[in-house]
């Protein structure tokens, strides 16, 4: 009998270690305020396990990390089989934040639509997962600089941004798991169709390698890249070589409007699209569930260059696209139509 009772001992001890498991509770976090106390515009998601599948496209997506990529987020479809070959999209961080869950819900929902996603930065903790919060003050034009202080990006004191390279290596590491046998994503990625984004600071990074001549389209949010004023083969500009969407707030709102305008300027010899919203400040959409209509218009880029979407084409292709028509988007374009 002593035996019998010795046997089933570990038996209950691992039982009870997983009803403990189970029962881990969520992490509780203010819904209104970030970890600073500061609020939070679009408040906090009800808290979700990064294995929960999320997003409102056709294949729901996951938030996940890869040992071989640490210093990575990846999202990407939980079903991949049933999305076929994933495009690939490497993305920058707003504030360059060592934060690769800081876009979670806008990154998964692009993802849902049939992408790998991959994010620079580490998997901070859960708190990170609202997008950008704090607007800048956007100053007239003219007036003097006010004095600089450290950006609110609620990262840990101390944690290093990210950087340029970083959205390379992501390039790097896809293109070898898609040909690495035993590899979740082998022959599961289209590596004819990859492209770099970014949001602020992150978009600055995206447009520094933008001249990478594996990519098919890069998207800057929020951010324009630099060399304003300059042209032929002196230019930053002068690299691009792929379609480029430019989508930003207003002068008044997001300090990142007139590197927009003058992205959308430096660019001549490939389709380019600019388009700016009435009151859309420089925080976006990011925050709301889904990404917000910033999400939806991200997915529809991509979706248009990287999967061919003609429907998608129609929300920024002719003269009657989709935001040509939107009162609130105002839209510039070149040889899109």
């Amino acid at each position: 009998m002593k035996n019998i009772v010795r046997s089933l001992l570990p038996l209950t001890l691992l039982m009870a270690l997983g009803v403990a498991a189970a029962q881990t509770p969520a992490p509780v976090l203010s819904t209104e305020t970030d970890t600073d106390g500061k609020p939070l515009p679009f408040g906090r998601p009800p808290y979700k396990a990064p294995e929960t599948p999320l997003g409102s496209g056709p294949y729901k997506a996951i938030m996940a990390t890869d040992d071989a990529l640490p210093a990575h987020v990846l999202y990407y479809p939980k079903d991949i089989a049933k999305a076929g070959k994933l495009p690939i999209i490497a993305w920058g961080n707003g504030a360059c934040v060592n934060a690769g869950n800081r876009f979670r819900y806008f990154l998964t929902e692009i993802s849902s639509h049939g992408f790998l996603v991959i994010a620079s930065g580490v998997m901070a903790p859960v708190s990170m997962e609202v997008g950008p919060q704090e607007n800048p003050a956007v100053r007239p034009a003219g007036s003097p600089a006010p004095p600089k202080k450290a950006a609110n990006t609620g990262a840990p004191k101390g944690s290093p941004p990210t950087t340029a390279a970083q959205l390379t290596e992501a390039i790097d590491w896809a293109i070898k798991e898609n040909s690495r046998k035993g590899s979740k994503f082998y022959n599961r990625l289209d590596v004819t169709k990859i492209a770099v984004a970014g949001q602020s600071c992150g978009g600055g990074q995206a447009f520094s390698v933008a001249g990478d001549p594996r990519l098919a389209t890069a998207a800057f949010f929020s951010s324009g890249g630099g060399g304003a004023g300059q042209s032929g083969s002196e230019s930053p500009y002068a690299k691009i070589h792929t379609p480029v969407l430019y989508l930003t707030g207003d002068v008044e709102h997001d300090i990142a409007y007139q590197s927009g305008i003058s992205g959308y300027q430096g660019i001549d010899k490939y389709p380019v699209f600019s388009a700016w919203k009435e009151k859309l400040t420089h925080i976006g959409t990011y925050g709301q569930p889904d990404g917000g209509e910033l999400g939806k218009l991200a997915d529809a880029w991509f979706s248009w260059q990287l999967r061919g979407d003609q429907k998608a084409a129609k929300i920024f292709k002719d003269p009657d696209c989709t935001l040509c028509k939107d009162p609130t988007w105002h839209v510039s374009k070149k040889n899109i139509d």
